[in-house]
C-alpha cells in the first residue's frame, strides 16, 4: 500500500473541516487589510489614469507642461518614469520615516539601538555601529530604540516615538512643496511625486489601522487605552534591547512575564505573551508552554494576522513534539503555506527544521497529499515537491544567526532547535 492509499476517509474529513475553520478565522482577521488595499488600488488607479490624461491633453485643457520631452507616440514613458520615481521616492521616505522615529525618540528619552532599511541594518553594539543583514517581509524599514525606564507612577513617553516617523514624512513633504516655486516642469513633477509618496506613507502610519501587523498609529492608540498596554510597549522594546545585548529570555526578570488568562491580548501584550511561551520552552517546561499557548489562542480572533500565523507555527511545533495526528499537522500547515514558502525568518526556519527532523519521509508525503487536496478529494498526483532536509535548514539557521542583529533572539531559536 502506497502513502496515498493509506489515507483514510476519516483523516481526509477531519483535515477538510479543520482547514475550513482556520481559513474562516483568517478571513475575519484580514477584512480590514483587504478593504484598505482595495481603496488604495482604486485611488491610485484613478490618479494614474488622470495623470496620463492630463499629460496627453494638458496643453489644451489646463496648460500643464510635460516634465520632459518625448517623441510622439511615446507618452507612455511618462507613466514608466513616474512609477520608477515613485518607487525611489518611497524608499527615500522609508529612510525619512525611520529617521523620524529616531529623532523624536531621542528627544523624548529613548536611546538608539538599530536602524534598518530593506535588509541593510546598523546596530549599536558596545558604543560602535555594526552592519548586519536582516530582511523582514512586509516591513521595509524599522528603527528600534532602548526605551526609558518604566516608572509605575510616571507618565510614559510613547506618542512621539510612535508618530515621529509619519510626522517627519508629512513635514518633509510640505517643505518639498517649496520646489514648485522654481517653475521648472521637471522639478515640479519630481516634487509632486515625492510629496504624494510622503503623504501616503505618513498618513497610513499615523491613522490607526492594522494590515497583518498594527501600524504606528494603532500602537499609539493601544497605549492610550490603558496603562497595561503602555507597559507592554515598554517591555517589547526593553526585551528587544536586552536580547540585542545577547541576553536570553529565560534570564530576564520574572516580573516581565506576569500574565494570565485574564490579560487582554492585543499586538502589544501578545508579544510579551509569546516571550513567556518561549521562556517556558527554553526552561524545558513544555507542558506549561503548550498550556499557555492554548490560553493565548482563546483570544486569537481579535489579533492581527501576523500573530495568528505565529500561533499556528507554534501549534505545529507542539504537535510535532507530541506525535499529534498527521491530519491536524496538515491542516495547520496548509494555511501556513504562504508563510512557509516565502519567509526565511529564523522563527519559521526553526519550525520547518522540526518538521523535517521529527517526521519521516512517508509522514511528510502523507501531509502533502492532504495539503494539496481540494473539496475533500485527494489530487491525482503530487506536484514537484521541494525536498528540504533538516541538515540544510540547520545550515540556513546558522547563516541567519551570523547576520541577525538581535543575537539573543537568534540564539533562542538555535537553542530550541538543539533541544529537540
Amino acid at each position: 500500500m502506497n502513502v496515498k492509499e493509506s489515507i483514510t476517509p476519516e483523516q481526509l474529513a477531519i483535515y477538510t473541516e479543520l482547514v475550513k475553520e482556520k481559513r474562516t478565522l483568517r478571513k475575519k482577521g484580514s477584512k480590514g487589510s483587504l478593504i484598505f488595499l482595495l481603496i488604495c488600488f482604486v485611488f491610485g488607479g484613478c490618479l494614474g489614469g488622470a495623470a496620463v490624461f492630463l499629460m496627453e491633453t494638458g496643453a489644451e485643457v489646463i496648460k500643464i507642461p510635460a516634465p520632459f520631452r518625448v517623441k510622439d507616440g511615446l507618452e507612455v514613458l511618462y507613466v514608466f518614469a513616474g512609477i520608477l520615481w515613485f518607487y525611489l521616492m518611497s524608499m527615500i521616505h522609508v529612510i525619512i520615516h525611520e529617521a523620524g522615529h529616531m529623532v523624536f525618540g531621542m528627544l523624548t528619552g529613548y536611546d538608539f539601538l538599530s536602524f534598518r532599511v530593506l535588509s541593510f541594518t546598523l546596530v549599536k553594539k558596545d558604543g560602535k555601529m555594526i552592519r548586519k543583514k536582516l530582511k523582514v517581509k512586509g516591513i521595509p524599514g524599522q528603527c528600534l530604540m532602548t526605551p526609558p525606564e518604566w516608572k509605575e507612577d510616571g507618565k510614559y513617553p510613547y506618542v512621539w516615538y510612535n508618530l515621529g516617523g509619519g510626522v517627519l514624512n508629512i513635514i518633509s513633504s510640505l517643505l518639498a512643496a517649496l520646489l514648485f516655486l522654481t517653475h521648472s516642469p521637471l522639478v515640479g513633477w519630481a516634487a509632486g511625486i515625492f510629496i504624494f509618496a510622503g503623504v501616503i506613507l505618513g498618513l497610513t502610519n499615523i491613522i490607526p489601522m492594522t494590515m497583518g501587523i498594527p501600524n504606528d498609529g494603532k500602537n499609539c492608540l493601544l497605549c492610550k487605552q490603558s496603562r497595561a498596554n503602555q507597559r507592554a510597549f515598554y517591555l517589547q522594546l526593553k526585551m528587544n534591547a536586552m536580547m540585542s545585548d545577547g541576553m536570553s529570555v529565560k534570564d530576564m526578570p520574572e516580573e516581565f512575564f506576569v500574565m494570565d488568562s485574564e490579560t487582554q491580548l492585543n499586538a502589544l501584550t501578545c508579544f510579551v505573551g509569546l516571550m513567556k511561551y518561549y521562556r517556558y520552552l527554553l526552561m524545558d517546561e513544555f507542558v506549561q508552554a503548550k498550556e499557555w499557548l492554548g490560553t493565548m489562542g482563546l483570544q486569537e480572533e481579535k489579533l492581527p494576522l501576523a500573530f495568528v500565523n505565529t500561533f499556528d507555527l507554534e501549534r505545529v511545533y507542539c504537535m510535532l513534539r507530541e506525535d499529534a495526528p498527521l491530519e491536524e499537522v496538515a491542516a495547520t500547515r496548509a494555511v501556513l503555506m504562504p508563510v512557509l514558502l516565502q519567509n526565511k525568518d529564523m522563527s519559521i526556519l526553526r519550525v520547518k527544521y522540526a518538521y523535517c527532523a521529527l517526521l519521516t519521509e512517508e509522514e511528510r508525503e502523507l501531509v502533502d497529499w492532504l495539503v494539496y487536496s481540494k473539496k475533500g478529494k485527494l489530487p491525482k498526483k503530487l506536484a514537484n515537491r521541494k525536498q528540504e532536509t533538516a541538515e540544510q535548514l540547520y545550515e540556513d539557521m546558522e547563516k541567519a544567526l551570523a547576520n541577525h542583529p538581535v543575537i539573543g533572539e537568534a540564539e533562542m531559536y538555535m537553542d530550541l532547535v538543539k533541544n529537540l
